[in-house]
């Protein structure tokens, strides 16, 4: 069994600093968290898996919401945003590999500033909007190895996002939230990379490149493209893959090969652990509502990411990591963020 084969989901997005609509996550076991891997799925292997993302942002206070507000921007704050997918993958050739992951996703006791005026005087508040939950989009990703050896090996993946998730969730009051604040956007995202990785001695490095074009979505609105690139060292800690002697008799005693039974290598599996950290870099682009830019939407940060997985010889794999943002460039509507766990788990059959 190699492990570091075995797929969470389908593309290679991680979910940015800022967004709020977290594209689907691929989690190889030889790599990092977020950061792809090339390995592809044997031919007729099954992977599921889930994931789990919780965001911690900023808390900015109701007086700076409110004084954002009084210079027309309505910038917001969750508690917490939670993003929980589960994926489901598989080997069509040993060199190509589908998935398909659905999240559900929960963004916690918002407030947002509001600015309007009454009997000719400005008010600048604060509105308490209630929480934004329900079924996110489906993504549909397909990841074809084009090159592999013993010590490197590269993939390009491409696919899409699917607008299967609701678009019509209402506040305490009863309005329709925005679509960035939607559990799904309504609009198909293509989304294209790379991925590849080398061995460098005791460790392993990952690389991947991926890119999501936003489309035209609810509301009239396009949510901005998205980009991540990220690097990832691995070290594993337990013994190696290795193929050992196995002997099979056809009518004969065992031990007597003379006109029957004969002997050859089979794979060996051993439970494992590998340590990582990823450094990330994420991007996402202005919105558009009604054809018009919002200025202060969008952004960009870079990431560390420490962590940790288990690869049991059963083909069962569970990982962790705490994202530290080492910089934010996120613009005001948006809150920077203070730091992100994840949590994947999963099992080949």
């Amino acid at each position: 069994m190699r492990y570091h084969t075995m797929l969470l989901a389908s593309a290679m997005i991680a979910t940015p600093a800022f967004a709020h609509h977290p594209a689907p996550t691929v989690a190889g076991t030889g790599g990092g968290i977020s950061v792809a891997g090339p390995d592809t799925l044997e031919d007729g292997q099954w992977f599921i898996g889930a994931r789990t993302i919780y965001v911690r942002p900023d808390q900015r206070s109701d007086e700076g919401l409110a004084a954002l507000a009084g210079q027309h921007i309505h910038a917001h704050n969750t508690d917490y945003n939670l993003n929980t997918s589960i994926g489901l993958a598989y080997g069509i050739t040993s060199n190509l590999t589908v998935s398909a992951e659905l999240p559900y996703v929960h963004r916690d006791d918002m407030r947002e500033g509001e600015h309007s005026h009454h009997g000719g005087h400005a008010t600048n508040e604060v509105v308490e909007r209630g929480d934004a939950s329900g079924i996110g989009d489906l993504s549909l990703v397909a990841t074809y190895r084009v090159a592999e050896s013993e010590t490197a090996a590269f993939s390009l993946i491409g696919g899409i996002k699917v607008p299967t998730g609701n678009t019509h969730k209402r506040d305490d009051e009863g309005v329709r939230f925005e679509t960035e604040h939607q559990p799904g956007t309504g609009s198909w995202d293509p989304i294209i990379g790379a991925a590849g990785r080398a061995k460098l001695g005791l460790l392993q490095l990952n690389a991947s490149a991926i890119y999501q074009f936003s489309g035209k979505g609810a509301q009239d609105t396009r949510l901005g493209d998205r980009a991540h690139l990220g690097i990832a060292l691995s070290h594993r800690f337990g013994p190696a893959e290795h193929h050992h002697e196995e002997a099979h008799e056809t009518g004969h005693e065992h031990g007597e090969h003379e006109g029957g039974g004969h002997e050859h290598t089979a794979p060996h599996g051993h439970a494992s652990w590998d340590a990582f950290v990823e450094l990330t870099g994420e991007w996402e682009g202005r919105q558009k509502v009604g054809g018009d830019i919002e200025e202060t939407s969008g952004g960009k940060s870079v990431w560390l990411t420490p962590g940790a997985r288990y690869n049991a010889a059963s083909g069962f794999t569970i990982a962790g990591g705490v994202g530290l943002p080492l910089w934010q460039d996120i613009r005001v509507s948006h809150p920077n963020n203070d730091y992100r766990l994840t949590l994947t788990v999963g099992k080949s059959f």
